[in-house]
């Protein structure tokens, strides 16, 4: 496998020339780079928000470094074993996807989508492959970082040679770990097909009695152990294809307009050829890597316009003006839509009232139990405006108080709980008063945003997504809690009708799939899916 010529090596000549100093073939030099350098960090850190910051760091360093480089036919295996030191010198410093960075605004550290996630919607993964992306999250960090360069040698990006000068290992030793870390990940993807197989192996139950519901390491080793003595659990697992089969030609997860706008700006001004930029342009470059995550109010995006100002002020050269014209193109189309993927982020909501709700009486649905929630009026939004998507209307209903959520395409059926984990269930004026309690919800300002809600149960938790399943949990007082708590409402898929998404995973809505489970579930342009998603307010069963 490591023998397979790589896709779009970097020209021995385009090296030496923006080693020598020569501009241009430092901005070619990037951006061919640029896609290799964020697959590798995004799965090594597997969190997306450091994966833009560790991403800016290595390439300022390469094109710092690239004057003392004396075998540009290397160029590749250096780039590497940096990229790999940044991803360590990251983890040493105990930064997680989840930590802000000082320097930015305080609402800058919202949680996006991990990388696992990017590259299933970017790449429009299915079936096996999906799984084997999912089965990532169940690794050590330290396995990912290997699993990282596998990765890329499988899908024909890296040579075994340079994977091994990227761990500091001899081929020998590099092929020994990269074996056990592909024993690892096919052992995460029978534990995943065993957890997510509907229905599930009822002897797993007393295993996942106290799981938290987040893929690590340690959970993997527990599942493990059951899936290999379980019959019915390996039979399950006997179809999985080796992993290396699944990634050999897989497309790279492409780099974002912004990240690579501010990627270019940045080591345009701070590379070799920059030498009139100096440290203060770096510090600036730095502040708008939150905007360029996707800001979600005017005032980052405000600061994102100061910044690149600043930037393009400084006299530099056309080819720099380029790379500022892009960043500023890319920091604006972030904070004009709030997504880092182009026509998934919903429309900006406006300030509207529900209409009269469609919901009729039914044998299982009395008549007391159909009116229309009241809607309570709250302060106008201050997020900036959103272009509006094709296919969502831009609807936000005003409620709070105590309702029920009946399913649009399952009329009978509630949203509920069982066991703390969401599911739809039917309910009626005969069911048992657990069975009424556990349908009805209090909906409250959000947790992370007033503009938006959290639900409540009876028993005062709340609903959060966790591994994107939907359960209920006690407010730990988290930032991360209270992110994971927060739905913002949009119009569901018939009149009267709403759609909770999620505040800090935009474009995932709560939903339930078949088997009747309510997930957090990434946003399809299918009647289907938009029928899962939508539910009737109606009045509290309990």
């Amino acid at each position: 496998m490591g023998s397979r010529d790589t896709r779009e090596r970097p020209d021995v000549a385009v090296v030496a020339a923006a080693r020598d100093g020569d501009r241009q073939a430092a901005e070619q030099l990037v951006g061919d780079c640029l896609p290799l350098v964020y697959n590798i960090v995004g799965r090594a850190l597997h969190g997306h928000g450091d994966v833009d910051d560790v991403v800016q760091e290595t390439m300022v360093r390469v094109l710092d470094g690239l004057p003392g480089l004396e075998r540009p036919d290397r160029f590749r295996s250096w780039l590497v074993a940096i990229t790999v030191r940044q991803i360590r010198d990251r983890w040493r410093a105990g930064r997680t996807w989840l930590t802000s960075d000082p320097l930015e605004d305080p609402g800058a550290g919202e949680a996006q989508p991990d990388f696992a996630d990017l590259a299933i919607l970017r790449l429009a993964l299915s079936g096996q492959r999906r799984e084997a992306v999912e089965a990532t999250r169940w690794l050590e960090d330290e396995e990912r970082e290997v699993l990282a360069l596998w990765w890329m040698e499988s899908a024909g990006e890296l040579t075994r040679g340079e994977l091994s000068a990227a761990c500091g290992l001899t081929p020998s030793h590099a092929a020994v770990r990269v074996q056990r870390v592909k024993e690892r990940l096919e052992t995460a993807r029978a534990v995943v097909r065993a957890v997510t197989a509907s229905p599930r192996c009822p002897d797993l139950a007393p295993v996942l009695g106290s799981w938290d519901g987040r893929p690590s390491g340690l959970w993997r080793k527990r599942l493990a152990r059951h899936v290999r003595d379980c019959p019915r659990c390996l039979r399950s697992a006997s179809d999985l294809i080796p992993a290396e089969g699944l990634l050999a030609g897989l497309a790279l997860v492409p780099v974002p307009i912004g990240l690579a706008g501010l990627v270019l700006a940045r080591t345009t001004l701070a590379g070799p050829a920059g030498a009139g930029a100096g440290a203060g342009t770096r510090t600036a470059a730095r502040g708008g890597r939150s905007t360029a995550r996707g800001g979600r109010t005017a005032a980052r995006a405000s600061r994102t316009a100061r910044i690149t100002g600043r930037l393009a002020a400084k006299p530099v050269t056309a080819a720099a003006a380029t790379a500022v014209t892009l960043a500023v193109a890319g920091a604006a189309w972030y904070a004009a839509t709030g997504s880092h993927e182009p026509g998934t982020r919903h429309a900006a909501a406006a300030a509207l009232s529900p209409g009269p709700s469609s919901e009729q009486p039914s044998a299982r649905t009395p008549a007391s139990r159909t009116a229309t929630p009241t809607p309570t009026p709250t302060p106008p939004r201050t997020h900036a405006p959103a272009p509006k998507a094709a296919s969502v209307t831009a609807v936000e209903p005003r409620f709070t108080g105590r309702h029920a959520l009946r399913s649009v395409d399952r009329p009978g059926d509630y949203a509920s709980q069982s066991d703390r984990l969401g599911i739809l269930g039917p309910v009626g004026a005969t069911s048992s008063e657990a069975a009424r309690q556990a349908a009805t919800f209090t909906f409250v300002p959000g947790l992370a945003d007033p503009h938006c809600y959290s639900l409540k149960d009876a028993a005062g938790r709340y609903v959060r997504h966790y591994a994107f399943r939907i359960r209920l949990d006690t407010d730990d007082a988290s930032a991360l809690f209270r992110k994971d708590a927060t739905f913002c409402p949009r119009a569901g898929s018939t009149p009267g009708s709403v759609s909770l998404e999620s505040y800090n995973y935009p474009g995932r809505y709560l939903r339930h799939r078949d088997d009747l489970q309510l997930w957090l579930d990434p946003a399809q342009d299918t009647a289907a899916y938009r029928a899962s998603r939508s539910f009737v307010l109606a009045a509290p069963w309990s």
